[in-house]
């Protein structure tokens, strides 16, 4: 299980995805579990990988926090409606949906081959907090409700609608994705569906991998992080294909 926390600390800090890595994991080797706590413990592990990647990307001088302030408390308010939504929509009836539009999103970005890897100034970056806001607001709701590709979702309307490259991009999603996780806990919690002090080792190994994923995202810079997505992309789109088809 450290080993999944690790890996899946390491994936979201480039682009995402660590969830496809760590609620199997956590279904398979604790099926004592009941599912909404399988998610809230998940959600108390990934938080402490993205705090250290934010961190990283932020000292880094990679993220821009006064165009973030609106932005952050909308993607907050985002999941934790998202959340209360949860019991209205039905998972089955999303995944097509959100299949299609996964698969837009990297066609998209697979032909437009400068995307993400140069700066651009589409007309929708002339006003980057009220645009971020609408980003967070509707994709926190998306991860409160439903969560497979939040982080790839956020990424690709910044670099398409922002004209941001990947490592900004990546940068700013994961300080965003930090506040949808945190309403996300806090509703778990509140719950009672948090695993506090078992979950321990796996925040550490967390830690680890998101240290490990900003580090080498803030090296390699948005060419290696492009072609990450794309592959990220392409896993979750393949496992809901075969969530629908299973």
């Amino acid at each position: 299980m450290c080993l999944a926390s690790l890996s899946a600390g390491f994936f979201d800090a480039i682009v995402g995805g660590g969830g496809l890595i760590q609620i199997p994991a956590l279904l398979l080797l604790f099926p004592q579990f009941a599912p909404a706590t399988v998610l809230g413990t998940n959600k108390l592990i990934s938080i402490s990988g993205t705090t250290v990647a934010a961190w990283q990307y932020a000292r880094g001088g990679h993220v821009r926090w006064r165009s973030l302030r609106i932005p952050v408390l909308a993607a907050f308010i985002g999941s934790a409606v998202g959340a209360r939504l949860a019991a209205y929509l039905s998972a089955s009836v999303m995944r097509p949906l959100v299949a299609v539009l996964l698969l837009a999103v990297w066609v998209y970005t697979w032909r437009r081959k400068e995307l993400g890897l140069v700066k651009r100034n589409p007309a929708t970056s002339r006003h980057p907090e009220a645009v971020t806001t609408v980003i967070a607001l509707v994709v926190g709701m998306y991860d409160g409700f439903f969560g497979p590709g939040t982080g790839s979702f956020m990424m690709f309307a910044m670099t398409a609608l922002l004209g941001m490259e990947f490592l900004q991009a990546t940068a700013h999603t994961k300080v965003l994705n930090w506040t949808t996780n945190l309403a996300a806990l806090v509703t778990f919690g509140w719950q009672g569906h948090v695993q506090w002090l078992f979950a321990i080792p796996f925040l550490a190994a967390n830690v680890l991998g998101g240290w490990l994923g900003s580090r080498l995202a803030m090296r390699r810079g948005s060419p290696f992080i492009r072609k990450f997505f794309l592959w990220v992309v392409a896993a979750i789109l393949a496992r809901l294909v075969w969530d629908i088809w299973a």
